[in-house]
């Protein structure tokens, strides 16, 4: 009998085969760690920019519907538009779809949850103190963002030096997080927690740099997560007013 005939080789092989379709399924553990085609698209195949899918289902819930919070310009002053943002929908633990906006033309993109992951026309999205770009683990964009310590109007593209893609994942596909289990990402430390309100309210002189889903830069920053539509602040929690210029 060959060698590759014997029942040991034949098991070892059928055993290779196995392990190799299994690292093809929805759940290889490549995560944020995807190859990147230079323009920062992945070329690994992943549904929406990652092969983490199975994970990235459980982290995110992603629901099959569109959300209606509301996305206005309250008022603009020179490059710099001032966005209200109601991300407010299902409160501190129930379950609602996420806004996504597009910074570009300061509007609501209407896509479900699971069709945001294959879709570019977004740029960030929103959902209570959870935020997150159109990128890597988030989906198929070719955004990222950067925390920069400077107040918003001394911030230039000069400062966008660390645009990273979202990572969501480990290379097990286990998933990154913040302190209350949403996925980890450069705006996660974007608040001070008031213990006296309980009202997260936004660390001053901080800016992020935010590359949209096709590649357009913006700087982003978090002024109130009380506010009003009219550009005022209440008391009620998940309504963003946010600092938004191109740069």
């Amino acid at each position: 009998m060959s060698d590759w005939k014997h029942p040991a080789v034949v098991a070892l092989a059928a055993s290779l085969i196995a392990a190799l379709a299994a690292c093809s399924s929805s759940t290889t553990p490549t995560g944020g760690l995807a190859a990147d085609g230079g323009d920062g698209t992945d070329l690994d195949g992943g549904a929406g920019g990652t092969m983490c899918t199975s994970a990235r289902n459980q982290l995110l819930a992603p629901l099959a519907k569109s959300s209606k919070g509301a996305v206005t310009v309250v008022s603009t002053k020179g490059d710099t538009k001032v966005v209200y943002v109601d991300a407010s929908a299902g409160g501190v633990n129930g379950s609602a779809p996420r806004v996504y906006v597009n910074l570009d033309t300061v509007t609501r993109v209407d896509l479900t949850d699971t069709a945001a992951f294959t879709s570019a026309d977004w740029d960030l999205a929103l959902k209570r103190t959870v935020l997150y770009t159109n990128s890597g683990d988030a989906g198929i964009g070719i955004g990222g963002a950067q925390q920069v310590a400077k107040a918003f109007a001394s911030v230039t593209a000069a400062d966008a030096t660390q645009v990273a893609k979202e990572s969501f994942f480990d290379d097990q596909c286990t998933a990154k997080t913040d302190p209350i289990g949403g996925p980890l990402s450069a705006f996660s430390d974007w608040y001070d927690y008031d213990m006296a309100t309980n009202i997260p309210t936004p660390k001053p002189n901080v800016t992020y740099m935010v590359r949209g889903g096709t590649g357009k830069l913006f700087k982003v920053a978090i002024t109130s997560y009380t506010g009003l539509a009219d550009g005022g602040t209440g008391m009620a929690t998940g309504f963003f007013l946010l600092n938004v210029a191109a740069l």
